[in-house]
């Protein structure tokens, strides 16, 4: 421990860059006296000097952490996303030409990253972007799978329960625990899911059955992959890892299509509009989250955050669903009011998680 003789017995710790001093009885930087001295001497492992009293600060209820609009962001577009691919593939547009033509969609989104890297990228370290790309592949394979067995306000809100998944993974794979608030956040994400499904856990149970199944699945996957970012993205350089990631998924989704014998991707007419663009959406949430995950380090609250894709699917198939031939509402019955009463707990969980991300942050 590091003591400061200008003020006795009070304990002094490094944190990001910074020299932290918490006095009892303070709580805040701004109570120090006015006539603190410029420097303070200090007495680290018997040897001593001098620092300007400005680099001590006690931690102190920080601005809102306004990196999560990003996954806020990402969620609102994700959900819009959702409504267009599944009109597209009520109308005609089968799954296999929605995920070939999405997949080809996010690595031209992302492609122009390559030219924003500013760090060195360690190219020995290639396999980390290779198995990133590989996760998050089956993830995409996944969620177009759920997204065509169910309806989009059951199958987003499960996709959700991501956040548990990243949450877990943290701990086990990155060795990160994350504070109290995120993980009760995640638990009230995790219930408020399962309750907007709740009513279709009843008669109609067999049939979605297959539908909950991958749309967890892909949650799953999907949160090794978040935490894999995290983990990997910045060593390796962050710009140059995402684009590589979602170049490598479109790679993939080609060679697959030749194997399949080069079927037909040619849209029906009157549906393509849903389906590309539907596409792009996907490749422009995803560059969000990219980066959210890359540059902060704050995978949980993040996923937190971007669990509202739920929320705004619910609100999205109520308000505007007929516009897109989209009828949830009405055809779910009870099951919808359900979904509706789940977002209450998600709502919780994403405020808490900002909260709590902001008490830490200093």
């Amino acid at each position: 421990m590091v003591y400061c003789p200008s003020l006795p017995r009070v304990p002094l710790r490094f944190t990001q860059g910074y020299l932290l001093v918490a006095p009892p009885g303070l709580s805040d930087g701004s109570r120090f006296p006015v006539h603190a001295p410029p420097t303070f001497p200090l007495s680290i492992a018997g040897h001593h000097t001098k620092v300007p009293a400005s680099a001590f600060r006690v931690p102190r209820f920080s601005p809102l952490p306004w990196y999560l609009l990003l996954p806020l962001c990402a969620a609102a577009i994700y959900a819009f996303s959702s409504l267009l691919i599944k009109r597209g593939l009520v109308q005609g547009v089968t799954m296999n030409q929605s995920f070939h033509w999405t997949n080809l969609a996010v690595g031209l989104v992302f492609t122009p990253l390559l030219l924003l890297e500013t760090q060195e990228v360690r190219w020995e370290l290639w396999w980390h972007p290779a198995l990133v790309t590989c996760a998050f592949f089956l993830g995409t394979w996944l969620t177009f799978l759920s997204i065509r067995l169910g309806d989009v306000s059951l199958v987003t809100p499960l996709m959700g329960t991501k956040v548990v998944f990243v949450a877990l993974g943290m701990v086990v794979m990155a060795g990160t625990v994350p504070p109290l608030a995120l993980w009760i956040a995640a638990a009230l994400t995790a219930t408020g899911i399962f309750l907007m499904g709740a009513g279709d856990f009843g008669k109609q149970a067999a049939g979605h059955a297959s539908a909950v199944a991958t749309a967890l699945l892909s949650a799953a996957v999907f949160g090794v992959c978040d935490v894999l970012v995290r983990m990997w993205s910045e060593s390796f350089g962050a710009m140059t890892f995402l684009a590589l990631s979602s170049m490598g998924v479109a790679l993939i989704s080609g060679i697959i299509w030749l194997i399949q014998g080069r079927p037909s991707l040619k849209l029906p007419i009157g549906s393509s509009k849903f389906a590309l663009n539907g596409a792009v959406l996907v490749g422009l949430q995803a560059i969000m989250m990219g980066l959210a995950l890359s540059y902060f380090d704050d995978a949980t609250g993040i996923n937190v955050a971007y669990a509202s894709r739920g929320l705004w699917a619910i609100v999205l198939v109520g308000l505007v669903g007929p516009r897109f031939g989209n009828h949830e509402r009405h055809h779910s019955g009870r099951a919808f009011g359900w979904r509706v009463a789940g977002t209450l707990l998600l709502t919780v969980a994403i405020v808490l998680a900002v909260l709590a991300r902001a008490r830490v942050a200093s």
